[in-house]
């Protein structure tokens, strides 16, 4: 392939890709939308809620995936996976049986993807969106 047709395929091909500025600039947005609802544990990477909205079971599971995939992205936690008995204690004991129909629904949904069997990740392309919907809904009254 010559040089001038390597320079074509690159211009069609250059706004799918992603540049730094790009990822950086979204990696601020989600932090904005999620201050209000979420902290992480600097030394842990132990996810806390905040107390001051009544989440769903789903918010909640969303919530702490979302804070784990923080916690990756710092360098706190070398794995953001999370199996449901990890959720279920980082949530606070809620029953495994009471999150399973929850976290079904969010895989269904694609907001949370399932690396492998028993492992739960927030996933990257529907987290603006979910926040966005969890924002609307408490903050925007």
């Amino acid at each position: 392939m010559s040089n001038e047709e390597t320079k074509k395929k690159k211009e069609i091909l250059k706004d799918i890709f992603l540049k730094e500025e790009d990822v950086l600039a979204k990696f601020e947005r989600l932090v904005k939308l999620s201050t209000p609802f979420l902290k992480v544990e600097e030394k842990s990477g132990r996810v806390v809620l905040s107390t001051d909205f009544e989440f769903t079971n789903s918010e909640k599971l969303f919530l702490i995936l979302l804070g784990k995939y923080f916690a990756y992205h710092y360098d706190v936690i070398k794995d953001q996976s999370q199996s449901l008995n990890d959720l279920s204690l980082e949530i606070g004991g809620i029953p495994v049986t009471t999150l399973s129909a929850p976290i079904a629904r969010l895989v269904k949904e694609r907001i949370v993807n399932k690396p492998e069997k028993g492992s739960y990740i927030v996933n990257p392309f529907m987290i603006e969106r979910f926040l966005k919907e969890i924002n609307n809904k408490y903050l925007e009254k």
